[in-house]
């Protein structure tokens, strides 16, 4: 037997007895879904399908005139106020919502913020967004260009 062997470092190399267990296996756990606050309000973001398009319109009426949306923004409506970057960790600047073109699949291009999440994801999916493709950058050097 070593000297290792001899020392006995607490936790260390042993089962740790799970205590959140019990709840979850009998549906009395919480979850942050399962938050609810006064006057909540739930956002839906609209991401670009697309991983390299110019953004021709978006169009919101229709998003608008369902019953409990409260808001839709984008890029243009964000930029008109001054809030369209935002600061990352890198120290540098990201679009909050895509302006004029969007840089990769996914890119937040739109957002609905409503009385549910459910009218929220209707919201976005009211949002005609056209797009014109271009070709995708997969060259490091074009992309830092």
């Amino acid at each position: 037997m070593s000297a290792l062997d001899e020392i006995k470092i607490g936790g260390l190399g042993s089962s740790r007895k799970r205590v959140e267990d019990n709840r979850f296996i009998r549906g009395k756990g919480n979850y942050v879904d399962d938050i609810v606050l006064p006057g909540m309000l739930h956002m839906e973001i609209l991401r670009s399908p697309l991983a390299h398009a110019r953004i021709k319109s978006i169009d919101t009426s229709k998003a608008w005139d369902i019953p409990g949306v409260r808001l839709v923004l984008t890029g243009e409506m964000m930029a008109a106020r001054n809030l369209a970057w935002m600061p990352t960790l890198s120290y540098d600047t990201q679009a909050v919502l895509a302006t004029d073109k969007v840089r990769f699949q996914g890119q937040e291009v739109a957002c609905v913020i409503a009385d549910d999440p459910y009218i929220a994801k209707d919201g976005c999916e009211a949002i005609v967004v056209e797009y014109e493709p271009l070709p995708p950058i997969v060259n490091p050097m074009q992309a830092m260009a």
